[in-house]
């Protein structure tokens, strides 16, 4: 393991901004410790930022907090919740996790941090073709299932799309991202930053990723070279794009292909039959949320393309096709954050409305009632405030609601954290007001 780096910082307050590097705390440790001390006492105007990257619009990003010790007087920087993966691989803040729960899903070898600060990620079918296909072992993702879980053996679709869009950043929001709307092309745009820092086993993701693209956009001539270069090696395929809006037709396709909305340069797709009743089974909440028209993504995985040659105003056309062979759904709002329910919907809209700051947690491949379903970031005295949605009232769930409940009270301290009894109020008229947020 390569040794960690102390990266400068920069201290953005009402006194102006100051930077100092890791050379400064140790020539000059008392002026040090009272930087840090006003910092602390003062955390609702001033900003310590990690200069690890190159500054961003968003100033919360690889924001550092200011601890204290009691004991010594002394303090010391760590990073905030959920930020770990926003840091560059050599810094000392930097974690594959933003948070420990999801490491716990995996067992260690799943997700490695390799030089050069790319990830390897395992998943239950590799990229490179091999001389027979592995077995496909189902597993449904647990949602409301109680008890203990094995550490999984490996990645499975719907946890590289959360990673790749934690990775990316999609899952944060902040008011001032409203000046630059998110697009197809823009989401496009930041996956494929970060697949640029994957492997999938030995094949580099971007070798093998297709992302969402309209017509005539830089997007789609990227997705065809993917798709030649993946055929002539015997590559499978990573496609991502959204469902195309939910009408008869798009229903009608279904029973055949997947039917995407932004698919330029994407190959012809065949959907077999057990892909499909698999995908209605397991994200049977996401199918529900398209035909209510949601905008849904989907992630699959495919065989290496094969193409043909048709006969086309005299010319020879060539046309490629693929078959699926494994797919997954995620619901997202607007804005592209990631939703679990119709209920976090109703709460994203309110924040989004309200100007608030905020993150989705993801839950990977992991149980759903683990996380919180949002966390507020611009609370005064936390960095980060869980928001919780509590949407059934069966026998099952009101045991874990007691259980989350009892947590939450003993860690932020009770009526210090947000819920929201949505059973008892499905369309939101009494839905309680959020926390104040810093000014």
């Amino acid at each position: 393991m390569a040794t960690k780096k102390t990266y400068p910082v920069r201290f953005a307050g009402q006194r102006g901004t100051r930077e100092c590097g890791a050379d400064f705390r140790t020539d000059n440790p008392e002026q040090w410790q009272r930087w840090l001390k006003h910092a602390r006492d003062n955390k609702t105007t001033t900003v310590v930022t990690c200069l690890c990257q190159p500054p961003e619009e968003d100033t919360h990003r690889r924001r550092l907090k200011v601890h204290l010790s009691q004991k010594t007087d002394q303090c010391w920087l760590a990073s905030w919740a959920y930020s770990g993966h926003e840091h560059a691989p050599e810094c000392r803040f930097y974690s594959v996790w933003p948070d420990e729960r999801q490491a716990a899903i995996y067992t260690h070898d799943v997700v490695k941090a390799a030089p050069g600060g790319h990830l390897v990620v395992r998943l239950p079918t590799g990229l490179q073709k091999k001389e027979a296909p592995e077995t496909r072992q189902e597993i449904t993702p647990a949602r409301g299932v109680t008890g203990r879980r094995h550490r999984q053996p490996s990645m499975r679709l719907l946890g590289l799309l959360h990673l790749l869009w934690e990775q990316s950043g999609i899952n944060v929001w902040h008011p001032a991202f409203d000046r630059r709307k998110r697009y197809p092309g823009w989401v496009s745009w930041r996956l494929n930053e970060t697949a640029a820092r994957i492997r999938i086993g030995r094949v580099p993701l971007q070798h093998s990723l297709m992302l969402m693209a309209m017509k005539d956009s830089p997007q789609v001539a990227q997705n065809r070279q993917t798709v030649k270069g993946a055929g002539g090696a015997s590559r499978r395929l990573i496609m991502i794009s959204q469902l195309a809006t939910w009408n008869d037709a798009a229903a009608e396709r279904l029973q055949f292909t997947l039917p995407l909305g932004l698919f330029a340069g994407f190959p012809a797709l065949a959907l077999p039959d057990d892909v499909r009743a698999r995908l209605a089974r397991s994200f049977s909440r996401e199918m529900a949320d398209w035909r209510r028209g949601a905008r849904v993504m989907v992630i699959c995985e495919t065989e290496p393309p094969e193409t043909v040659f048709i006969r086309k105003d005299g010319r020879n056309i060539p046309r490629s096709s693929c078959r699926v062979i494994d797919a997954a759904l995620m619901t997202v709002s607007p804005r592209y954050i990631p939703l679990d329910s119709r209920y976090e919907g109703m709460v994203e809209a309110r924040l989004w409305e309200e100007k608030r700051a905020f993150i989705k947690p993801l839950r990977y491949d992991g149980e759903e009632d683990v996380f919180p379903d949002f966390v507020l970031t611009d609370v005064p005295g936390t960095e980060a405030l869980p928001l919780e949605v509590f949407g059934m009232n069966t026998p099952e769930y009101l045991q874990r609601k007691q259980v989350k409940t009892a947590f939450y009270d003993s860690e932020y301290g009770a009526g210090r954290w947000w819920q929201w009894d949505a059973a008892d109020d499905p369309e939101g008229a009494d839905m309680p007001a959020f926390p104040p947020r810093q000014l």
